[in-house]
């Protein structure tokens, strides 16, 4: 039973990763509908600041872009390490795929929370949630499983 619940665990967090990915692709291609989103929640108007401060917007769609690239790239790694769980319920990986899921979704989560984009409130609370039931579904099998100390 507890075998089990690791591959739905596993299965869970890998179907986590792709949608870390396709969030990612989501930030690099409708860069301009978020950036509008989020300077609407701030209450200036994207178009005005692109206009008069054209240097500093070019930031923020280099910094929407890095968030994208990183979200791609760590979705990817969650891919990875769920694959490997998958197949050799290794705990040494699910430790790893913990910290950075956890960190990756809860920091996602507090950006846009600060930003008060909306739309990235949901995309993240929808992605920490699964990330963290997929990792919570295998928890009994990792602590009651006896390892050799080194």
């Amino acid at each position: 039973m507890n075998i089990q619940r690791v591959k739905q665990g596993a299965r869970l967090t890998l179907y986590n990763g792709v949608y870390a990915s396709l969030v990612g692709l989501f930030f690099l291609i409708f860069m301009k509908l978020n950036m509008k989103l989020t300077f609407n929640s701030i209450t200036q108007l994207w178009g005005f600041f692109t206009k008069y401060n054209a240097n500093i917007a070019q930031i923020f769609y280099l910094f929407n872009a890095l968030v994208g690239l990183l979200l791609i790239s760590n979705g990817l790694t969650i891919i990875f390490l769920s694959y490997f769980i998958i197949k050799r319920k290794d705990k040494m990986a699910w430790i790893i795929l913990f910290l950075s899921g956890i960190t990756m979704w809860a920091g996602m989560l507090i950006i846009s929370f600060f930003l008060w984009n909306l739309l990235l409130i949901t995309l993240s609370l929808i992605g920490w949630t699964s990330f963290l039931i997929g990792m919570l579904l295998p928890i009994r099998y990792y602590i009651e499983k006896n390892y050799r100390e080194y």
